[in-house]
């Protein structure tokens, strides 16, 4: 269990780069020439397809450090700090395409989510009611992993089981930098 975590809070790493960063920058509402709705405005039965909150600032914030933390990662390795057990795939050769495509896996793992949202009702930041709440509230904590794992999914070909923990794992790691994030004055809600 330690070795898988260690193992997924590697590979995950990334990630606790382009948070913050995502988070100041919401905060102080930098770059906003790219503070711009990944849905253009456009509507499925008059519903907005994403929302305002799903911007390209956020996707290009997320792609951007999830590149650099996997290259920091590459450097950790090839200078012998990381023990050959931990990392999921070589970081000699797979480093960008490993940062590109959690980037990419990370954004697009949350639009599902935020589509669904918005075509029954559910504003961005709201959970729903009664049983919606609770599904939505695991959703909303697993979305981006379940983004990642479709793309990275074929580089590393995991075993059900390491999905499956990195399912939990994500959920208490969520919770966790969310809750740390409302602390710090940089989200609304705790969760």
């Amino acid at each position: 269990m330690l070795e898988a975590t260690c193992q997924l809070l590697y590979l995950g790493s990334p990630l606790f780069l382009a948070a913050p960063v995502q988070g100041l920058t919401m905060k102080y509402d930098w770059l906003t020439f790219l503070k711009k709705p990944m849905d253009m405005g456009f509507s499925i039965r008059g519903k907005r397809v994403f929302g305002d909150h799903k911007t390209w600032r956020g996707a290009t914030i997320q792609i951007i450090f999830c590149l650099v933390g996997a290259l920091l990662q590459m450097d950790l390795q090839n200078a012998g700090f990381i023990p050959s057990w931990v990392p999921l795939l070589d970081y000699h050769k797979h480093a960008l395409v490993n940062g590109l495509l959690l980037g990419i896996g990370s954004t697009l793992g949350e639009l599902p989510n935020s589509f669904l949202k918005r075509q029954i009702g559910i504003a961005p930041g709201m959970k729903g009611r009664n049983a919606l709440k609770f599904i939505f509230f695991l959703f909303d904590q697993v979305d981006l992993a379940l983004g990642i794992w479709i793309f990275l999914f074929f580089l590393i070909k995991p075993s059900f089981c390491l999905i499956a923990y990195s399912l939990l794992l994500t959920i208490v790691l969520h919770v966790s930098v969310s809750s740390v994030g409302y602390l710090l004055g940089m989200r609304k809600t705790i969760v």
